[in-house]
């Protein structure tokens, strides 16, 4: 029976998908990374909903009621999911419901870094009107865009890019088909050796942990530009920093980073070749409403017995 359920969330969502579940005749308790409220209504919840919350095992074994956890997004790489899976618990992803976000973001960050545009700005500020001559900028019309990921957001960022006029080639092992005009390619090399612009769209797993790391960053052109808006993982940071303070690449865009949030220590604060935001992509109106309601719609399903969209 819906009605008589508890749904956890661990952090603030936009409020319709709450909603969508009360008016379902759940409860619904909002712990906003409290703790002690987590650890207490975890015991009893029949779902809980997580954002960038890590859900460790030993609290979920507490969990005698839980029947789903509902990843707000698409990452689940804070979720144990093989030991959900093993003990009956279904996992649930949002996917495509902040995909146009990221890929504007991805965008965004692409055109900023080839513009120059927090460079001319600080130099505006300092120099006045010389600043015109600081840093001069990048056409990205005829480049090569490289994509590693065609997923929701890869396909997306594709589109985008070729709309800009860009040349796109990708790697994906797990696609078979990929927006036309996209050269897709079996090797992944292939895309970081020709990509003036490389952006990184995989899920996060075994296999495509450090996905960049010291080699790859080698076979990149001088000069490249560098987007992660996927997992800082992905990356092998240590490598992309001395990468950039060599000025082997060009720039880069990070929307992630191995170590959430970033160490203010890090050098990446200090580059002028490097555009930082907290996991700001999906940070939209538009992207939280969607999530929002998908997150609560799995759970919804799997309640009434059906299978939802994001099933893992």
């Amino acid at each position: 029976m819906v009605n008589m359920a508890k749904v956890l969330y661990t952090e603030n969502v936009d409020p319709i998908g709450p909603e969508m579940l009360k008016k379902a005749g759940i409860e619904v308790v909002m712990a906003d990374r409290n703790e002690e409220i987590i650890e207490k209504e975890m015991l009893t919840a029949d779902a809980v909903v997580v954002r960038i919350y890590e859900l460790p095992i030993p609290m979920l074994e507490k969990a005698a009621n839980l029947k789903v956890v509902s990843k707000h997004g698409v990452g689940y790489d804070n979720i144990p999911v093989d030991w959900c899976k093993t003990h009956g618990i279904a996992v649930t992803v949002t996917p495509g419901a902040n995909s146009q976000s990221v890929a504007e973001h991805t965008i965004a960050l692409m055109m900023a870094l080839a513009k120059n545009l927090a460079i001319v700005t600080k130099a505006y500020k300092e120099k006045g009107f010389a600043a015109k001559n600081t840093a001069p900028g990048l056409e990205i019309f005829g480049k090569t865009l490289g994509i590693i990921g065609v997923g929701h957001i890869g396909s997306r960022v594709a589109k985008m890019g070729m709309g800009l006029g860009m040349h796109v080639i990708a790697y994906d092992p797990y696609v078979e088909s990929v927006p036309e005009g996209v050269e897709l390619v079996s090797n992944k090399d292939e895309v970081i050796k020709n990509a003036d612009v490389l952006t990184l769209h995989p899920v996060l797993n075994e296999e495509t942990k450090n996905i960049i790391g010291a080699r790859e960053i080698g076979m990149m052109k001088q000069g490249a530009i560098f987007i992660n808006c996927g997992r800082g993982p992905l990356v092998d940071e240590e490598a992309l920093i001395k990468a950039l303070q060599e000025k082997k690449l060009g720039g880069a865009g990070l929307d992630v980073t191995a170590q959430e949030p970033c160490d203010p220590a890090s050098p990446l604060f200090a580059m002028d070749n490097v555009l930082l935001t907290p996991h700001y992509a999906p940070t939209t109106h538009e992207s939280a409403i969607n999530v929002s309601r998908m997150a609560a719609q799995n759970i919804l399903d799997i309640l009434a017995g059906k299978k939802p969209e994001g099933l893992l």
